[in-house]
Parts: C-alpha cells; sequence; structure tokens
C-alpha cells in the first residue's frame, strides 16, 4: 500500500498548525490504531515524516498498551500486547 504525499502532508501540517496557534512548549499528539492496519499507515507515515520537519532532538515518540489486570488471579497479562 502506498501513502499519498498530500495527505500525510496535511497531517502534519495540522499538528504544525495546533503548535503554532497555541503558543505551546509540547504538544502531545495521539495516533491510535494498531501499526499493522493499513489504515493507520498515513498517520504513522506523517509522524515519521514529522521527525524531519521538527529535527530529531524535538520529537519523542512514546508507545503505550493495555496492560490487563486479572483481579482473580492477580496478575498482569502481557500476551495481547505481544
Amino acid at each position: 500500500v502506498q501513502v499519498i504525499p498530500h495527505i500525510t502532508g496535511e497531517i502534519r501540517e495540522r499538528i504544525h498548525r495546533v503548535a503554532a496557534n497555541s503558543n505551546a512548549d509540547v504538544v502531545i499528539t495521539e495516533i491510535g490504531g494498531t501499526v499493522g492496519d493499513i489504515e493507520s499507515l498515513p498517520y504513522l507515515e506523517a509522524i515519521r515524516e514529522f521527525r524531519g520537519d521538527v529535527g530529531r532532538n524535538d520529537l519523542a515518540y512514546v508507545h503505550v498498551t493495555l496492560l490487563p489486570y486479572i483481579g482473580t488471579s492477580g496478575e498482569l497479562k502481557t500476551k495481547p500486547t505481544q
């Protein structure tokens, strides 16, 4: 699947616009979905390209995942994340 450049450019532009209009020091952007899903590809590519826009030292990627807690057994299940 090829990601269309003008779509990733628009996603990046909107993130830049939020930062400029809010005069924020830090902008947190959630890129939802699953990494393997085709629907997420434009967003993942845009955020990859965004690093080139702002520089490696001004961007951090944080990956989060659900760790379900099973109360009856008292343990966290990490298998869904793997």
